[in-house]
């Protein structure tokens, strides 16, 4: 069901606080607008330092992903096999070049808020994501969260391998599960806001699933099964009042 986020804002704020639990938040269409691999993939383009063919072939498949014509397992064999030997240093750096120029004004300010208010409900804020480590950490630091699981891409002597762990669908919810495992939290009582139904396994291993910015199909899912639905429009570095 669709809620008002001044509404939501207001009924999460008005719970007690102290109380210990995770809130859980995806990174693309939910803390920001668009596709963090496309900015990613846009600086790719820019760099010196990457072929041109690893350049081309990298961003259309990040675009295609981005206009749902290419699902995340075909992102990430493309990105695997034209990332392999690359230094890993160099992909974190072309990372906070992709915040800086692309992604920091696309952040939500409903989302922002959103993190805020569970900060101070005493709430462990985990950012889990299918992004990687690059795209996901400046994005996490520039809210301030503190806990980040995300894909995470194999290291030998300084350089990627080509081989991943995937943190998605499935691995999402594994995850969330292992980290409230690990801070003692009950993931029957987290939330978990995210905007796509590839989420679904961690949306219904939650207590408080809530839908951002939902596609069509998790939208229909969402109203359904009665759960929340929020739609962000505000974006920005800076958070604005709390009437936004």
């Amino acid at each position: 069901m669709k809620v008002g986020f001044s509404t939501y804002l207001q009924e999460l704020e008005a719970q007690a606080s102290g109380a210990k639990a995770a809130a859980c938040f995806d990174l693309d269409r939910t803390l920001i607008a668009g596709y963090s691999a496309t900015a990613l993939g846009w600086e790719r383009l820019k760099s010196p330092s990457v072929p041109l063919r690893s350049k081309l072939s990298q961003l259309g498949v990040a675009l295609d992903y981005g206009l749902g014509r290419v699902r995340y397992a075909g992102l990430m064999q493309v990105a695997m096999r034209e990332l392999a030997g690359f230094p890993e240093r160099e992909f974190l750096r072309l990372g906070e070049r992709a915040f800086r120029h692309r992604l920091a004004g696309t952040l939500y300010r409903e989302g922002r808020l959103l993190v805020a208010a569970h900060r101070r409900l005493g709430h462990c804020i985990l950012m889990v994501t299918s992004a990687t480590r690059a795209q996901a950490a400046p994005v996490a630091r520039a809210l301030g969260i503190d806990h980040l699981r995300c894909s995470e891409l194999e290291v030998a002597d300084g350089r990627f391998t080509g081989v991943f762990t995937p943190c998605h669908g499935e691995g999402k919810r594994i995850a969330a599960q292992r980290f409230c495992r690990k801070q003692s939290l009950n993931l029957g009582e987290a939330w978990f806001y995210s905007d796509s139904l590839d989420d679904l396994p961690l949306l219904e291993a939650v207590g408080r699933p809530v839908a951002v910015n939902p596609k069509a199909a998790l939208s229909a899912l969402a109203d359904e099964r009665g759960w929340p639905r929020l739609e962000f429009h505000l974006r920005g570095e800076r958070a604005p009042g709390k009437a936004a």
